[in-house]
């Protein structure tokens, strides 16, 4: 049932009752306004009172989906805390803070228990305590305690720009702040003890400062803590951390207006702080500005430095994030969209740096905040979070020291970003737009997993069977092959009357998982795996459920299958991962046509004819060493009128074949067709497996091929292999460039720096190259090497 209790001045008291849920909640209003109960008396209740000049301004709680009720509660007013309240189980709801409002009011749903909660916001009443000059600013009260010499910055300055803020073991040491006046900068003085400080810049006029934070203890005599907040950010907490207690917590903030000084008490340590507001002026009254597509632009938050970048505010949202860290914080962020791939901003840098994907379930999944930290030159944290998850915090976590960022619009997406960047990540801003709707946001909780399974490795994979649950998958089982016996897996998880769905691999040997993806989804406290695909070397089989969530892969390893499976489940399945066996060793069988067949008599293989026409490969022929003299292969196909010819030259024997890809279709002919040896990996000849079609792979994992049989008619129709184990002189990783024919030495040797490089391009390769370097002060024009073409230079400065 639905209840409002509509919006007054301000709340009084709430009243709550719970135990591992919330049974009831009864607030009142204003003077004496009781609403009435929403919900049924608990067996434990709790009640708070607010002082008069104490307000709400966040609400934060728990919630269960799976029983629609709340199951815990926490309050957030200018002065402290209250709660939790309830068991914290289940998904993260909240009514966040906003700028000069305060929650004067409150709606949901309620049966026997609380089903859900929201608020109403009003503006904070504003002139308490205060006092209002003809010129519209308005002087809060210094807040802390009496004692020290009085300081007053005035109240005629336009705008502040630059805080600085040091603290000692005893509470803030000193303030001072830098302001514009009449476009003019000014300095202000130096309020408390020695001056090694923090700085805060503001971006002044497109930033201001919106409000100030603060505690003190009663015996103390120092402010302890001190927050900034301005339209862009929310600056780090300097000092110490509030914690609630008895202690005294203020806010110094008015409602659609900024500060522009700040006044006070200070001794060798400052005592107290007051400030100064002034209207916004038309110009400042939103802290954004708006794409050239009507969305809502947020600044960049982090440092000036390096150059500006704008992925533009054209898109419908962003599908996948890329991010690399070092050392030093982020590198580079790239951004995916529905309808582009930005730029990568930053730069590669330390190749000891690590990269980080994040896949957005575009359009189901949207992009819905950024959070992050700034010290020095770089952002040196950063995280993502959608309307389904939250990302892990990708370089440093926030410790406390440095500036503390959050790009996020209520009840919009992000579509977007621009920023700065040099050769790492400086700043970053975003694009939002409204969304259709606002479900909640699930958050990452202590997971729950369920039991541990494991079905060990074997041979080959036979059967999988996989059974649905309501948007999860709530069971899987396998079939083995060990020999010539089958093994039958246990089930794991719970089937549903949705029952399995089944599919067989075929029972030939020339069929098996290659890699295994998933999507896992948080619900509650447990992560639940939504979806499953598998992948052979012939094709794939899935998705199968619901792909929501985020992806998880056991990737495809070179020479290596999953022969065997192993997770976790309870009722449904939590996770699942494979183990990776080598690819069973068997003479490679293909069928069509007439039959070819070069034998397995070879050393190994030293070039690859590959013809290729509008239908596909029209022919293969391969030459090999056969007790070390040279054996011409025979044509495997006809050399048709129109197409194109490639060779492959094989270093035997420092180089050798290790595999072969490709793919065919119904027409029973091989449409593309890839080789590797070990120093080296082919184009795809012909055409590229687009998904359509069925995919091969011709490997065995420490064996080399030797020879080839297969069948052919006007094309090549199929291809298998022969291959043996690689001797013990090639077993170890081969030199990337092999002793071959290499033509004429030539040596620039080493120099400054290189100014310009010139590349004469042939048919199909490099024809020559010459270089321009500079030593101290002069230019060193180098030789040509090689021999130029009719195509002539490209060149490089």
């Amino acid at each position: 049932m639905s209840w409002d209790d509509g919006t007054a001045r301000k709340v009084k008291k709430v009243h709550i009752t719970y135990d591992d849920v919330i049974y009831s909640v009864q607030v009142t209003y204003g003077t004496a306004l009781q609403a009435p109960r929403r919900g049924s008396v608990g067996p434990m209740s709790v009640e708070f009172t607010l002082e008069s000049d104490e307000y709400i301004t966040a609400l934060s709680g728990y919630a269960l989906s799976t029983q629609d009720v709340v199951t815990s509660l926490t309050f957030t007013t200018n002065k402290k805390t209250y709660g939790p309240y309830g068991n914290k189980f289940g998904y993260q709801i909240s009514a966040p803070e906003k700028t000069g409002k305060q929650i004067a009011g409150f709606h949901g749903t309620k049966d026997n228990i609380l089903n859900s909660i929201d608020v109403h916001y009003a503006p904070i009443p504003t002139g308490t305590g205060g006092s209002e000059t003809g010129s519209g600013v308005q002087k809060l009260p210094g807040e802390g305690l009496v004692g020290g010499t009085a300081w007053d910055d005035g109240s005629d300055h336009d705008g502040v720009t630059n805080i600085y803020v040091a603290s000692t073991l005893l509470g803030i040491k000193n303030v001072m702040f830098g302001y514009m006046k009449d476009g003019q900068s000014k300095q202000g003085g130096h309020h408390g003890g020695d001056p090694t400080k923090q700085e805060i810049v503001i971006n002044h006029p497109d930033e201001h400062l919106v409000s100030v934070e603060g505690w003190y203890e009663s015996s103390s005599k120092f402010i302890m803590g001190i927050q900034f907040k301005t339209n862009y950010k929310i600056c780090a907490s300097m000092g110490y951390r509030y914690e609630g207690g008895n202690d005294y917590k203020f806010t110094h903030q008015v409602q659609d207006k900024k500060i522009i000084g700040f006044h006070g008490f200070a001794s060798n340590h400052l005592n107290s702080i007051g400030a100064y507001f002034a209207p916004l002026s038309s110009t400042t009254t939103l802290p954004i500005g708006t794409g050239g597509s009507g969305a809502q632009k947020l600044g960049a938050q982090g440092v000036t430095g390096g150059s500006a970048w704008d992925d533009g505010s054209y898109h419908d949202g962003v599908t996948k994030i890329v991010v690399r860290t070092c050392t030093l914080g982020v590198q580079f962020v790239n951004f995916f969209y529905d309808n582009d791939i930005g730029a990568v901003h930053g730069a590669p840098g330390d190749p000891t740096g690590s990269t980080q994907h994040i896949v957005i379930n575009h359009p189901d999944e949207h992009l819905v905040s950024i959070e992050g930290w700034y010290i020095s030159n770089y952002i040196s944290g950063i995280r993502f979070k959608t309307n389904q998850k939250t990302s892990v915090y990708i370089g440093y976590e926030y410790t406390g020291s440095g500036t503390i960022f959050t790009l996020q619009v209520k009840d919009k997406k992000i579509i977007g970003f621009h920023g700065f960047a040099s050769d790492h990540l400086n700043s970053i801003g975003a694009y939002f737009v409204p969304v259709l709707s606002t479900p909640t946001l699930p958050i990452v909780l202590p997971k729950r997993f369920g039991a541990v399974w494991d079905d060990g490795t074997h041979d080959k994979v036979k059967k999988i069977f996989i059974g649905l649950g309501q948007d999860v998958i709530a069971s899987v089982k396998f079939e083995y092959i060990n020999g010539s016996g089958v093994v039958n897996g246990v089930e794991h998880g719970t089937p549903t009357l949705l029952g399995f769905e089944e599919f067989t691999l075929e029972l030939g040997l020339d069929e098996y998982i290659t890699a295994l993806s998933a999507y896992v989804e948080t619900l509650s406290t447990r992560d639940v795996v939504t979806s499953l695909t598998f992948t052979t070397n012939k094709k794939n089989y899935g998705p199968y459920g619901n792909k929501s969530g985020f992806q998880i892969f056991s990737p495809g390893e070179t020479g290596k299958q999953i022969a065997g499976f192993h997770g976790t489940s309870g009722n449904v399945l939590n996770s699942i991962s494979g183990y990776y066996a080598p690819i069973p060793t068997y003479k490679l069988v293909a069928v069509g046509g007439s039959a070819w067949d070069d034998g397995s008599d070879h050393d190994g293989v030293t070039k690859i004819t590959v013809r290729t026409g509008g239908v596909g490969v029209q022919y293969v022929k391969f030459d090999y060493v056969k007790a070390g003299q040279p054996k011409q292969g025979t044509l495997h196909g006809v050399h048709g009128s129109r197409g194109s010819t490639r060779e492959i030259v094989i270093n035997h024997p420092d180089e050798h074949l290790v595999s072969v890809e490709g793919w065919y279709d119904s027409s029973n002919v091989i449409l593309g067709i890839q080789f590797k040896t070990n120093l080296k990996t082919s184009d795809y000849l012909g055409y590229e497996f687009e998904g359509t079609g069925t995919k091969f792979t011709l490997q065995v994992k420490d064996k080399k091929i030797i020879g080839f049989h297969g069948f052919a008619s006007d094309h090549l129709n199929s291809i298998g292999a022969y291959f043996v184990l690689l001797p013990s002189t090639t077993t170890t990783l081969n030199p990337i460039v092999p002793p071959k024919k290499l033509g004429a030495v030539w040596d620039d040797r080493t120099h400054d720096k290189v100014k310009k490089v010139f590349v004469g391009l042939g048919q199909d390769g490099i024809a020559s190259v010459k270089f321009e370097y500079i030593n101290g002060s002069g230019v060193v024009n180098g030789v040509e090497h090689g021999t130029p073409t009719l195509l002539g230079f490209e060149e490089v400065r």
